[in-house]
């Protein structure tokens, strides 16, 4: 997925998501209603980097907010390999919410998951029977998916 049809559908769910917010603060349940949208977004997101990369998606719109936790706030723990919990982080030490084996910090920002998904999680090979019965590629469904977000969202 080009990265500018990926800002189009992360920053459209991370609206909707803020107007459901809002609107549950005044009493107002849509959750219900908007389910339907994040079940294709997720399939979209599954279809094209797979479970591991929906797994990564998820977890940055939810647990890392869109990429607005501060991570600092609290202390960070984690298990040596003695299997004892112990202090990784004092709380306001900078840091991120996912690093790298090299400790680097990965998917913390649009741009950032992105080329973490690109790069690491896009399906590699599939292959698709169309109605014609032809088998396509995943990049022909990458184009034909481009396709459809250019339509969708037109200005």
């Amino acid at each position: 997925m080009t990265y500018a049809n990926f800002l189009k559908v992360i920053l459209h769910q991370q609206k909707l998501d803020i107007q459901v917010e809002k609107a549950y603060e005044l009493k107002i349940d849509l959750i219900d209603f908007v389910d339907g949208y994040h079940q294709i977004i997720s399939t979209l997101i599954k279809e094209i980097y797979g479970e591991d990369g929906y797994e990564w998606y998820s977890w940055f719109c939810y647990e890392s907010d869109y990429g607005t936790r501060d991570w600092s706030t609290k202390p960070s723990y984690k298990t040596d390999k003695d299997g004892q919990i112990v202090l990784e982080f004092e709380a306001g030490e900078v840091r991120y919410g996912a690093t790298d084996e090299n400790g680097n910090p990965i998917c913390y920002s649009f741009e950032s998951l992105w080329e973490y998904l690109e790069l690491n999680c896009k399906v590699k090979e599939v292959t698709v029977r169309t109605k014609k019965s032809k088998h396509t590629s995943v990049d022909d469904l990458n184009d034909k998916i481009n396709k459809i977000f250019k339509n969708i969202f037109k200005k």
